[in-house]
């Protein structure tokens, strides 16, 4: 499977702009027969040497905006939250499944539901600093309130992109992405950026009860953790598929 091509540029015309800024992702493996039941029929399971992984990535919202609108108050800056896991649809298209997104901005959860239907949550979410070392913290609002999500971590290291045909390139050089549209049709959306400038995360410690709020296994173990100061990211269309 092609992995290099769908971070190429699209030919077609940008919709909209964000930053994806300080960015923490925590991967775990999982095995594949948990996960299949929780992916739609229609797309494969992408597994690195048979193993599934699921993700869960807190981060900063900025300068979002629609092309040719100004940034808006409470929809341009806010704090991120996913769960995630990694698909194929037709053997192609290397891309993520979202099983939750919790968003800090009760204005971007409805513009998300409503126009690509991803499982957009509101949530209470704060980050800060101790020192050298980041903290964030989140409290599912809506639809339910029993996920949160409690960690911190430092980094260290010169920043650099993952080597493709590594296990860190298979997990975050992802470049589109599917959400249920109607009956088994699904929305598949394209987005663009530079490869993620990726540092170690050292001394991670995390609490979280997203993934089981969202119906998945028990995350077990110490994740893989990397850390980006974050990419500049454009959008294109979605299509039906």
């Amino acid at each position: 499977m092609d992995r290099e091509n769908p971070s190429v540029r699209p030919q077609a015309p940008v919709i909209g702009f964000q930053r994806w800024d300080k960015l923490l992702f925590l991967h775990w493996p999982i095995p594949t027969g948990l996960l299949r039941p929780l992916v739609p029929a229609r797309l494969e399971l992408d597994s690195w040497e048979g193993r599934a992984y699921v993700t869960v990535t807190p981060f900063t919202v900025r300068r979002a905006r629609l092309r040719g609108v100004p940034p808006l108050p409470g929809i341009s800056e806010f704090h991120e939250i996913n769960v995630r896991t990694y698909v194929r649809l037709g053997g192609v298209d290397p891309a993520v499944w979202f099983f939750s997104l919790d968003a800090a901005s009760a204005l971007a959860v409805a513009a998300a539901r409503v126009s690509l239907r991803l499982p957009y949550c509101y949530a209470r979410i704060a980050r800060g600093s101790d020192g050298p070392r980041q903290t964030y913290d989140a409290a599912r609002l809506l639809p339910d309130a029993r996920a949160a999500f409690s960690g911190s971590w430092t980094t260290g290291g010169t920043a650099a992109p993952a080597r493709p045909g590594t296990l860190e390139h298979f997990l975050v050089e992802r470049y589109v992405l599917f959400s249920r549209a109607f009956g088994d049709k699904l929305f598949r959306l394209q987005v663009h950026h530079e490869p993620w400038p990726l540092q170690p995360a050292h001394d991670v410690k995390v609490r979280q009860s997203l993934a089981s709020s969202d119906g998945l296994p028990p995350l077990e173990g110490e994740p893989l953790a990397q850390y980006s100061e974050g990419v500049d990211v454009e959008f294109f269309p979605p299509a039906v598929v």
